[in-house]
């Protein structure tokens, strides 16, 4: 179905050849079954077996994570972060898998190598970074929300920080393209493209990266989470944990609490105004875990 924004854009006559031309090529790949997304290195993809699991095999997480120097460097750098409040400086992965466990450690080495991959070559692309940022957070408030509620899984922080990666790709996908055509995009219309083809995207990302059934559920279904099915609590946290981390990071704290006072998912949830005032004390801290990365 195609975004209300490109929509607009059309019905007003303000769709220059440029954006037409890129839309074409990237509708032609879906169409033809010829769309490409990044792979994960094999370690990232044996990663998600491993995330938010405390009893993971340590042997196996720690040749997974040495497997890639960079994505070892930025899991200590995470792991050294005034965040967690070490007791003792951290100096190797081994004492960071002892004092975090290793699911909270194969959590931050896949959401290194995510980085690493798909993200590390557009510095400077602030609405990318922006939005890789965002990501990062609703992982770290899904997993809080998951705690407050109750409804946390191994994989609640994998479903938050993947949540809306299809838009991620697409949009970078559609700056290559658009590079490639000599175009140069908009916001706007970088937006407008995302809406149409993010999940697409997404579909193909999840048959790639071997992702779990529920977070693919995840990503389809977060965004109509109130049109589904009130079981569905893991979509709930995660529904709740993107609006939360766009609204602190762009607005703060207090906005964040007078624009979802009555979403569905708190009620769902069964977070009280109390539990909810608790959860929004923890900004600081969460804010300051996405910093490390």
């Amino acid at each position: 179905m195609e975004g209300s924004e490109v929509n607009i854009i059309y019905e007003s006559g303000q769709a220059h050849s440029g954006l037409m031309n890129v839309r074409t090529e990237v509708a032609g790949l879906i169409r033809y079954g010829q769309l490409e997304v990044p792979g994960l290195p094999e370690p990232a993809v044996r990663l998600v077996a491993l995330a938010g699991r405390q009893h993971a095999d340590v042997r196996l997480l720690t040749r997974l994570v040495q497997a890639d120097g960079v994505v070892e460097a930025r899991v200590l750098k995470v792991a050294q972060f005034a965040a967690y409040q070490p007791s003792s400086p951290i100096h190797s992965l081994g004492e960071a898998i002892s004092w975090l466990g290793a699911g909270e450690v194969a959590d931050m080495a896949f959401t290194a190598s995510v980085q690493t991959t798909l993200f590390d070559p557009v510095r400077g692309q602030g609405r990318v970074e922006d939005a890789w940022k965002s990501s990062i957070a609703a992982a770290i408030w899904a997993r809080e929300i998951g705690a407050v509620s109750r409804h946390r899984s191994p994989l609640t922080y994998l479903c938050g920080l993947t949540h809306d990666i299809g838009a991620h790709v697409t949009r970078l996908s559609c700056i290559e393209t658009a590079a490639k055509l000599g175009v140069r995009l908009t916001q706007v219309e970088q937006e407008a493209l995302v809406q149409e083809f993010q999940e697409q995207f997404a579909q193909v990302i999840v048959r790639k990266w071997s992702l779990p059934d529920v977070v693919a559920e995840c990503m389809s279904a977060w965004s109509n989470w109130e049109l589904g099915s009130a079981d569905n609590l893991h979509v709930a946290v995660i529904h709740l944990a993107h609006h939360l981390a766009e609204i602190v990071t762009q607005q703060g704290a207090e906005f964040a609490r007078e624009a979802l006072v009555g979403n569905l998912a708190l009620d769902a949830l069964n977070i009280t105004p109390d539990r909810f005032t608790a959860l929004l004390d923890r900004t600081a801290w969460v804010m300051n875990q996405v910093g490390a990365y």
